[in-house]
């Protein structure tokens, strides 16, 4: 029997596994985007779940110990398919182009199959004593076997990479096409991505010093606490974490904006259009005049098709005259605008720092705060204090 302690902490980590998955696959019915995190969780309940299977169910814990190796190779599918469908611009769908990432689960499935059609005193000797009886057929499941364990890293790796080069990439085509991004920049998955790169490396370390060198490298009441504190952050930031078009996906122009952003400079990824210079001087005076005459930056919601529709331009043609022309994205040049608007409110010091953004067009103080700061490199009410007399700045405090 494991340690009580152990023992206790991968059964928590289970009972929130299992509530989560069970709660994502009710929500997949609505959007199929929470179909790979609800696998994701199952994956990693599998690999936790030898102490368990130990205490309940110790005639089948040879079989569990099998079943973790394709639940390895699951995890970095899952958790790349869920981060495609958090950032993807239409609605996310199960395709047939996903089905190459189960090839490698798929492996592992067939030498887990193999595993645990052995008797049960040759499976015993290999998974739980680590011993490798004579044969043949037996020498090739552990080649096999060992070969996946080494290809997980180079897996997990891959993928890690892709993750975090999608994720900026969004962020990028985030900034050129809505003005308010709150909640939806996913900088909690870049982190994620990045511990779990860790944590997965650690994993393979152990697992080989265990087993070719009969070396605990990991303390297993570590392992649990590590188990656990993965699950619950996953839990607590992907229960509540919605697509991030969501709500605003691109269904009028959606050929404008592709499934996986290219990753390009400005220059290359419009060196095919047909916008002229004079053109684009004429598109950047046309949205400046819309822009500060009609206060179209007042509005929370603004987003670049809104402003195209508005100015009856190619919203493509729009982003090409921001990024090359005024030399701005779509993000930075609406909060320059809020930013400049607030300004003269901060000085007379009329309202508090939260009217004055939400009056600006800022969906909350902390992006007003950021915005603000980042054009003036002071906070508001640094920057009023600096252009206020002394009796003026007694007399009418600013309040937060």
């Amino acid at each position: 029997m494991p340690n009580l302690d152990v023992f206790a902490l991968m059964i928590a980590a289970l009972g929130q596994i299992g509530l989560c998955a069970t709660i994502l696959l009710a929500r997949a019915g609505q959007s199929q985007v929470y179909m790979p995190l609800s696998a994701f969780f199952v994956a990693l309940g599998v690999v936790i779940l030898d102490p368990a299977v130990a205490v309940f169910a110790p005639a089948l814990r040879t079989q569990a110990i099998a079943l973790t190796l394709p639940a390895y190779l699951l995890l970095g599918p899952m958790l790349w398919l869920y981060i495609e469908g958090l950032t993807a611009s239409v609605p996310w769908q199960w395709q047939r182009r996903h089905l190459w990432h189960f090839l490698p689960t798929a492996l592992g499935l067939i030498v887990a199959g193999i595993l645990i059609a052995l008797p049960l005193d040759i499976r015993e000797q290999m998974l739980l004593t680590g011993e490798l009886p004579p044969g043949r057929l037996v020498a090739t499941i552990v080649l096999s076997a060992f070969a996946l364990i080494l290809f997980w890293p180079v897996q997990a790796g891959w993928y890690g990479i892709r993750a975090i080069r999608r994720l900026r990439t969004y962020r990028h085509e985030l900034r050129n096409l809505f003005a308010s991004n709150e909640s939806r920049e996913l900088y909690w998955l870049s982190w994620l991505v990045l511990v779990l790169g860790g944590v997965w490396l650690l994993a393979f370390a152990a697992i080989i010093a265990e087993n070719l060198f009969g070396r605990v490298m990991i303390d297993r009441r570590a392992g649990a606490v590590m188990a656990l504190l993965l699950t619950w952050t996953l839990a607590v930031w992907g229960l509540r974490q919605k697509p991030g078009f969501e709500g605003r996906y691109l269904g009028d122009d959606s050929n404008e904006v592709p499934e996986e952003a290219p990753d390009n400079t400005p220059g290359q990824k419009y060196q095919r259009s047909a916008l002229g210079e004079e053109q684009s001087l004429r598109i950047a005076a046309k949205i400046d005049s819309a822009m500060k005459n009609e206060q179209l930056f007042l509005d929370p919601a603004l987003s670049l098709h809104k402003l195209a529709r508005h100015v009856a331009i190619s919203p493509s043609y729009i982003s090409q005259t921001l990024n090359e022309t005024i030399g701005m994205s779509f993000f930075d040049y609406v909060n320059q605008m809020r930013v400049e608007y607030a300004k003269p409110l901060i000085i007379e010091g009329q309202e508090t720092v939260l009217a004055i953004s939400l009056r600006a067009g800022f969906n909350s103080r902390s992006s007003f705060y950021k915005a603000f700061k980042l054009e003036t490199g002071q906070t508001p009410i640094a920057f009023r204090n600096a252009y206020q007399s002394p009796q003026k700045a007694v007399q009418v405090p600013i309040q937060e």
